[in-house]
């Protein structure tokens, strides 16, 4: 069989194999709650890979998902029983790897010399090479998308290696080919930016990306393009990585490993951009390394044109919106209150900075046009405000009256929205969340539809809005219960005070003030459709639902006429004061 019709074969059967998957994942959808599609779909990219290694894959590739799967029973068991005395553990399957599979027998020398190596060193080498990736995917999966995203330019690199290296790569062909097949079908669950692929997966995905880059090496490339494109493509991540083990084993604490990530954070840029910026940078890394090795004039055109579309569609937008942060207010102030100029995107990913230890309860104010209203008339009110660790802006009004003085931001950030973008983030983190106000039935309603949305979410405690603010059993009972995140739905401006208040009684939290969400996510009262939020007439479909608000409505015209006065400059943007 020649290898045109070889590689045929393997494309038509891995592609049967993912349309079954896709298929299966669509009929599971419609049947099986959250939790039981989220685990279904971890077994079927598993089973996948299995199917396509003993259909269609060689000797050396069924060992290398073998080899998979193990590691990811593996992981399993460390998502189980969590222990860093685990990780070592893939240095075992390294070895019975190196033992029993594919090795790097030679290194690639100037002038199509090869050195080949001594077996025991061929044996640690390999060991080493193949235990170290689980280890450093699960490291890239604490930054949520960042793990799928790379996986998927590993992969079609890899692939692209093998198509143009010239030799006859069957394996490492059919392991490139399904390992973007799979990724694709299940890239729901891979590129989720807000979503991590777990111990279990990542311990999987790393030794197969670590198997398919020594299958190039055992057939001929010779520590070239399958075996460098790792080593290109990770170089942040590996630098990274290894630098906070330096930092662990000198100084006993450890710094962040995404240095990068952190610092593309603090610079405006929110989390999906971060992202894509970080794996856009490794992708024109392990693109310039597979030209320096192949050296095909096809493969450089084609390279040049994915570094350009990259650019485009990544890195500039990212160094462009980081100047644009530079350049726009970080805190625009509106009379008394200041309001942070973030996106959604931003604010989500701010919410893990707020979760340090000894840092106490971190307040997270959301106010809309007549919560700047009350702050002028409010000192505790507003001194909670200033306080805040996020202060954004919930509400069309004020979003327009920033615009309107010359100080917009970015975009509104709705509270409900927030919400529950906060809530999907817990799950995803295993941030531990409490609710607090309402009713009594209003709350526990809210509380099992964020289960229901959010499976894996735990909620580990909810109360009413109904006790005496002097009573310090409240916020001793949140703290003891071990929340990371507290949704506050007690209105404004108690919300914040209380908060404010009772941050040395919390611990160590992101307190989230929420006001009416509760109702809204309990099914109690119903969001305005999306067209008249767009309109920015919410405040007309609630008080349709609660006509008892119009009193409080009035405030928005007050509001409007303070805000034409202040730009005309006949009220003091500062104090709130008529000239």
């Amino acid at each position: 069989m020649n290898t045109e019709t070889y590689a045929s074969g393997i494309f038509i059967c891995v592609l049967f194999i993912a349309l079954l998957c896709f298929l299966t994942q669509r009929i599971c959808r419609r049947c099986a709650d959250n939790a039981q599609y989220n685990y279904f779909r971890d077994l079927a990219l598993i089973g996948a890979w299995v199917l396509a290694a003993v259909c269609a894959g060689g000797p050396s590739s069924r060992f290398i998902v073998g080899m998979a799967v193990l590691s990811a029973v593996l992981g399993m068991v460390q998502h189980v029983y969590p222990n860093t005395l685990w990780k070592p553990a893939y240095l075992l399957i390294g070895f019975i790897f190196a033992l029993l599979g594919p090795r790097i027998e030679f290194i690639g020398l100037p002038a199509g010399q090869y050195h080949y190596l001594p077996a025991e060193v061929s044996v640690l080498l390999t060991a080493v090479w193949v235990a170290a990736f689980p280890v450093l995917l699960q490291e890239l999966d604490n930054i949520p998308g960042m793990s799928g995203h790379l996986l998927a330019i590993s992969f079609s690199l890899m692939l692209a290696a093998t198509v143009f290296s010239g030799q006859s790569l069957r394996e490492a062909f059919f392991m490139s080919l399904s390992g973007m097949m799979f990724l694709g079908v299940f890239w729901s669950r891979h590129g989720h930016m807000y979503r991590r692929l777990g111990a279990s997966l990542s311990a999987m995905w790393g030794v197969l990306v670590a198997g398919t880059s020594v299958l190039g090496v055992s057939k001929g490339i010779a520590l070239g393009a399958l075996m460098l494109l790792p080593i290109g493509l990770f170089a942040i991540p590996i630098a990274e990585a290894t630098l906070n083990f330096m930092s662990r084993a000198l100084t006993s604490k450890g710094n962040n490993a995404a240095v990068l990530y952190s610092r593309l954070i603090g610079r405006g840029l929110d989390h999906p951009s971060a992202v894509r910026f970080i794996t856009s940078l490794c992708a024109l890394a392990g693109m310039a390394v597979a030209v320096s090795q192949l050296g095909k004039p096809l493969f450089l055109a084609l390279a040049i044109c994915f570094a350009v579309l990259i650019a485009g569609y990544s890195i500039m937008p990212a160094i462009r919106n980081m100047k644009e942060s530079a350049k726009m207010p970080r805190r625009p102030s509106i009379w008394s209150t200041s309001i942070d100029n973030v996106s959604m995107n931003y604010a989500l990913s701010k919410a893990r900075g707020g979760l340090v230890p000894g840092g106490g309860a971190r307040l997270v104010s959301t106010v809309n046009a007549l919560a700047v209203l009350e702050a002028e008339r409010d000192e505790r009110y507003a001194a909670a405000l200033r306080s805040s660790f996020l202060t954004l802006a919930d509400g069309t009004g004020l979003v327009w009256a920033l615009k309107l003085l010359g100080t917009p931001v970015q975009e509104r950030v709705a509270g409900i929205d927030y919400m529950v973008g906060l809530a999907r983030m817990a799950a995803a983190e295993g941030w531990p969340v409490y609710l607090l106000g309402s009713r009594p039935n209003i709350v526990e309603k809210a509380a099992s539809e964020l289960k229901t949305r959010f499976p894996d979410l735990v909620v580990v405690g909810y109360r009413d809005g109904y006790f005496d603010e002097g009573d310090a059993s409240v916020a001793e009972a949140v703290k003891n219960s071990g929340a990371k995140i507290l949704f506050v739905a007690m209105g404004v401006p108690k919300q914040e005070i209380w908060v404010a208040e009772n941050s040395d009684r919390l611990g160590d939290l992101l307190a989230v003030g929420v006001g009416g969400a509760f109702d809204v996510i309990s099914g109690s009262l119903k969001r305005a459709p999306v067209i008249m939020q767009k309109m920015g007439l919410e405040w007309l479909y609630r008080l349709l639902q609660e006509p008892w608000r119009w009193r409080k409505d009035l405030d928005l015209a007050v509001f409007a006429v303070k805000v034409l006065l202040t730009r005309v400059g006949l009220y003091d943007s500062k104090g709130g004061r008529p000239l």
